[in-house]
């Protein structure tokens, strides 16, 4: 295990997220993986466009005897019929759809796309688990998921229960910080596998474009991480002369990074499934398996709809949550508008309900800087280094609400003050004025378990065009000091309701 200590201000990670990796195009492979078959078909005519080369391990035909036949030729009439009759009552997302091509059994995973339709094929003829099978724990799930109180409990729930399901050996559910690294909230695993709980990953791990592309997709699954790319036939979609974009294709080939980050992490299997929160990623259920390991579509849609409960329950709980502080937040507001137009005066006001003050801020300390006046109460640093912040917030344009967990990495002699006041929360009042209420928090040492070095997270070649991920996920401890918890996007809110009223009370003082 390494460590290390870090000042919030020298931290020189690059972030290989936006500086590199998030520039890597995903979708524009034209490689499939071989545990389905994948037919383009264009929606209008039937025609089948392209094909994977893979066509004659599942319908017996090869690719030039499918592509360009009508799907009705290949299937039936009464098939095509119902295919279209599904296309056109559904109006985005996927569907699935049994048929069968040259006496094979087939399902089809269905998605319309502009002009042409992407069709995902697996075989029917693989043992599958009857209704019962799936349907019975799946709701005694969902019902224990609805029973849980918090986020984490909900969290291992699903993981346990997942892992219970589908037998890989090790289930981990994965929630994003602001910055997009990922940790490690839930895991279950088989022994020898390693553990990977309460530890960091940063965000070039998962990549901007992927994250957009868990964003848009329900699940991921890569049944083997030692295949051999299956091409498209022909190599260009004869509707746009160019490559078919599969973004949204299951079957879409990996990237040979991400590859050999899952052979690095001594894994030949792995699924990833989104949970969402309003519309956006919010983490994911990650699942790795020692050999390879499919899925059916079947239990794949467990995993999509057991995500969407999550997705619903945690929603609702950090919902709640925020709207419990929402209410503790506007009450402590009104106590102290009320006190400030019974004395008329701000810094009274706030003397008199200093708890108060310090609470609707979640503060350790708050200062008012009104010109060359300076009132505080709690942990603040000294009136100069005040008034110099007041200044720095005016040189740099400060209009709205604005926060700096770490003032040491962007305000020069922040370190002298940080023990007391690490972080800075800005509520512009008059700022031309020089008419601020600051809100502060004291150093939180923090230290984070990361799965390998973050510094190490990405090793280019010589060419510094060819890179590859890191070898070691051993842990390494990093300790974070000059730095404050960060205020939450709630927390923000309340405090910039309480930013407006101090406005308007400063307008029609100046009135009046």
């Amino acid at each position: 295990m390494a460590t290390t200590t870090t000042p919030s201000g020298d931290q020189n990670r690059v972030n290989f997220d936006s500086e590199f990796c998030g520039r890597v195009p995903l979708n524009q492979t034209n490689l499939t993986q071989p545990h389905g078959l994948l037919l383009v078909m264009e929606c209008e005519s039937g025609r089948l466009l392209q094909c994977s080369e893979n066509s004659s391990d599942f319908v017996g035909l090869e690719p030039a005897e499918v592509a360009g036949k009508l799907f009705s030729e290949l299937a039936s009439e009464a098939a095509f019929e119902l295919l279209s009759k599904r296309l056109h009552s559904v109006r985005e997302g996927k569907f699935p759809l049994s048929v069968s091509i040259n006496g094979r059994s087939l399902l089809l995973v269905v998605e319309p796309v502009d002009g042409y339709v992407l069709m995902e094929a697996e075989r029917l003829d693989i043992e599958q688990r009857s209704f019962v099978d799936v349907f019975e724990p799946l709701k005694y799930v969902m019902a224990a998921i609805e029973g849980t109180e918090g986020v984490i409990e909900a969290c291992r729930l699903i993981a346990r229960e997942l892992k219970s399901f589908s037998s890989f050996d090790k289930v981990m559910v994965y929630r994003f910080d602001k910055e997009w690294n990922g940790e490690v909230i839930a895991e279950e695993k088989e022994e020898g596998m390693e553990t990977y709980l309460h530890q960091f990953f940063p965000a070039s791990d998962i990549p901007r474009q992927a994250r957009e592309l868990y964003r848009k997709n329900p699940y991921r699954l890569i049944p083997s991480v030692n295949y051999t790319p299956i091409r498209l036939y022909p190599v260009l979609n004869p509707l746009t002369s160019s490559f078919t974009d599969l973004s949204n294709s299951n079957l879409r080939s990996v990237a040979g990074v991400h590859i050999e980050y899952l052979r690095n992490m001594k894994v030949e299997a792995s699924m990833s499934t989104r949970i969402l929160k309003g519309g956006k990623l919010w983490g994911l259920i990650a699942c790795h398996h020692r050999t390879p390991r499919y899925l059916s579509y079947q239990d794949c849609s467990v995993f999509e709809l057991l995500s969407t409960f999550i997705t619903a329950k945690i929603g609702a709980v950090e919902d709640a949550q925020a709207a419990r502080q929402k209410a503790e937040g506007h009450a402590l507001i009104a106590r102290l508008t009320e006190a400030v137009y019974a004395s008329g005066n701000l810094a009274d006001a706030f003397e008199a309900q200093r708890d108060a003050l310090l609470g609707v801020l979640e503060a350790d300390g708050v200062s008012l800087v009104h010109g060359r006046e300076v009132n505080s109460w709690g942990d603040t640093p000294s009136i100069t280094d005040v008034h110099d912040l007041v200044y720095w917030l005016q040189t740099h344009n400060v209009q709205h609400l604005s926060q700096e967990p770490s003032l040491s990495s962007v305000f020069e002699g922040g370190e002298r003050f940080s023990e007391k006041a690490s972080g800075m929360l800005a509520l512009p009042i008059v700022p031309e004025r020089g008419y601020y209420l600051l809100a502060f928090r004291r150093e939180a040492v923090r230290r984070i378990d990361w799965g390998g070095n973050p510094n190490e997270a990405i090793r280019f070649e010589a060419d510094g065009k060819r890179y590859h991920p890191r070898n070691s996920f051993q842990l390494w401890q990093q300790t974070l000091t000059q730095t404050a918890p960060e205020w939450t996007e709630t927390e923000e809110l309340i405090a910039d309701t309480f930013r407006q009223f101090l406005v308007e009370y400063a307008l029609r003082s100046a009135q009046a």
